[in-house]
């Protein structure tokens, strides 16, 4: 793999909470951490999800999110601003399903839910080995079947 992942503390919370992003996406939804930290003393993401931290050269460059349901994975992720469309998001996203299924026993597919206008993703998603499963309310939502 050429990404790591660490799981997620306030300090990575924070500095996540700070990327800015143009486009389709103003920000990652951190809320969600700094409210179960505050109530629970946990980081748990949107839905309760485990967030790791994706580390390239040690230094952080993505968000990778798991919610076991089952056979199956969901999963959120978001690369730093900074390394989007430099080639990085198929190795991110098999990196980071990679990860996932060395976390979670008896995955039989992953899935994952984007805005349709996010065609630049959805791109990544499908050369990641991705269909699409579903259109509708504005998300495509997708999966990937492992063997």
């Amino acid at each position: 793999m050429m990404f790591t992942f660490v799981p997620l503390t306030m300090e990575l919370v924070d500095e996540i909470d700070a990327w800015d992003y143009e486009g389709f996406v103003e920000q990652v939804g951190m809320t969600p951490y700094y409210e179960s930290h505050s109530e629970e003393g946990k980081l748990k993401g949107p839905g309760g999800c485990e967030g790791y931290a994706a580390l390239l050269d040690g230094k952080t460059a993505g968000l990778f999110e798991f919610i076991p349901k089952k056979a199956s994975l969901e999963i959120g992720l978001a690369l730093k601003p900074e390394w989007i469309g430099r080639g990085f998001g198929v190795t991110f996203v098999r990196d980071g399903i990679a990860f996932g299924l060395q976390q979670y026993e008896g995955i039989r597919s992953v899935t994952l839910t984007v805005s349709v206008e996010n065609e630049p993703a959805v791109t990544v998603y499908k050369k990641a080995g991705f269909s699409i499963v579903r259109e509708q309310a504005g998300e495509v939502e997708m999966e990937k079947v492992m063997n």
